[in-house]
C-alpha cells in the first residue's frame, strides 16, 4: 500500500537531482533537535540516539554567537535549554530584547546566544526543555557549533558507507534570519561557509558526505540560497500565524514545504488535502512535530504515525524517531 501511494507521488513531486530527499520505502524520519524525547535536545548525543534510532536526519536550529560562530539552539533565547541562569559569571548579560520573527516582533527577557562568545557558550550545559521528560542528562552535555554537528555526521556516514548503510543527513534550519542581518550577522554567508569548509555546500559532495536540507520560515532567505546553491530547499509555515499561503509561489523557489500538523489535519484530525495540493503543486512535504508524550486527545502514537502515513506525507519531524521507525514499517 505504502509503496504505491509513493509511487504515485513521485510521479507528480518535483524532480531534484538531490536523491536524498526521498526515501522509497517510507516518509523520511526527522529527528527534531535530535532525540529530544529521551535526551536534552541540540547536543551530540542526542543527535547520535536519533542515528540510532535509524533517523534519517538531525535537525539543527542556528543562531550565530557575538563573536560569529553558528550554535545550536532552537532560538536565541539559551534560558530553556541550558543551566545560564544558574551561573553567577552570566548574571550581567541578562537582558530584554525584542525579536524579529516570522510571527511578528516578540519580547523576551534573559540571555541570548549573540551576546555570548563561543568560549562563554562552552561554559554552559544543556538541559531537558520539558519538565515532564527525563532529566537524567541535565548539566552534564554541552551546547555545540554546528560545525561540530556536521564533524560528527561526516564521521558517522564513513562508518556507515563501510558498511553500506544509509548516510543520515542535516536537516539545517537559520532562525529569524532578518533579525540577525540587522544587527550585522550575515548569517546565511556563514552557512554557507561552513558549508563549502566540509565539502557539502551542493548536492554532490552532500551525496557523498551528509546529505544537506535547508529549511527557514522566512522565503526571502530561500530565494538568497536559491541563487546560490542546488541543495533542497523548505519553506517552513505555520498555521497559527494566520497568513494565507500559495503554493504557486513556493514552487518557483523552494523543493518542499513543512508545515505545522494543523495544515496537514483539521481539529478532527481529518485531512484537508493540503499534502495532495503541495503535490499537485511538485512540492515534497514534511509536517512538524510529532511529540509522543503530548498527543491530541484521544489519539495513540501509532495512530498519529498511520494517519500521517496514509495522508501520503514524505517526511515527519518527529522528536521520538524511534516511533517513526517502528510505525512506518509495519
Amino acid at each position: 500500500m505504502w509503496l504505491l501511494t509513493v509511487l504515485v507521488s513521485i510521479a507528480i513531486a518535483k524532480q531534484t537531482p538531490a536523491p536524498y530527499l526521498q526515501n522509497l520505502k517510507r516518509p523520511l524520519n526527522i529527528a527534531h533537535r535530535g532525540a529530544s524525547g529521551y535526551i536534552p535536545e541540540h547536543t551530540l548525543q542526542a543527535y547520535d540516539v536519533a542515528a540510532y534510532m535509524s533517523a534519517d536526519y538531525i535537525e539543527p536550529d542556528l543562531n550565530p554567537t557575538k563573536d560569529f560562530h553558528l550554535v545550536i539552539n532552537h532560538d536565541n533565547l539559551l534560558n530553556e535549554t541550558s543551566n545560564v541562569e544558574l551561573l553567577p559569571q552570566f548574571a550581567y548579560l541578562r537582558t530584554t530584547k525584542t525579536i524579529q520573527t516570522y510571527e511578528g516582533n516578540i519580547t523576551e527577557t534573559g540571555w541570548f546566544i549573540e551576546d555570548f562568545t563561543l568560549e562563554q557558550i562552552k561554559q554552559l550545559r544543556a538541559k531537558q526543555r520539558l519538565s515532564f521528560r527525563p532529566k537524567t542528562f541535565n548539566y552534564l552535555l554541552e551546547k555545540i557549533t554546528i560545525d561540530e554537528a556536521l564533524e560528527w555526521a561526516i564521521k558517522e556516514n564513513e562508518n556507515r558507507k563501510r558498511n553500506k548503510k544509509n548516510l543520515v543527513g542535516a536537516y539545517i534550519e537559520l532562525k529569524n534570519p532578518t533579525y540577525y542581518n540587522s544587527k550585522g550577522f550575515p548569517v546565511q554567508q556563514m552557512l554557507l561557509n561552513t558549508l563549502k569548509k566540509f565539502g557539502i555546500d551542493d548536492i554532490k559532495g552532500a551525496n557523498e558526505k551528509c546529505p544537506i536540507i535547508l529549511q527557514c520560515f522566512e522565503l526571502e532567505t530561500l530565494e538568497f540560497f536559491s541563487k546560490e546553491t542546488d541543495l533542497p530547499l523548505v519553506y517552513l509555515i505555520d498555521s497559527g500565524s494566520g497568513l494565507p499561503y500559495n503554493m504557486t509561489e513556493y514552487a518557483s523557489i523552494v523543493h518542499g514545504v513543512g508545515p505545522d500538523i494543523g495544515f496537514i489535519f483539521n481539529t478532527k484530525y481529518d485531512s484537508t488535502g493540503f499534502v495532495a495540493l503541495a503535490h499537485q503543486n511538485n512540492l515534497f512535504v514534511h509536517p512538524w512535530t510529532i511529540r509522543d508524550d503530548t498527543l491530541p486527545a484521544g489519539f495513540t502514537a501509532k495512530q498519529v504515525y498511520l494517519k500521517l502515513l496514509y495522508e501520503n506525507i514524505d517526511g515527519i519531524f518527529t522528536e521520538f524517531p524511534d516511533s517513526a521507525n517502528t510505525y512506518f514499517n509495519l
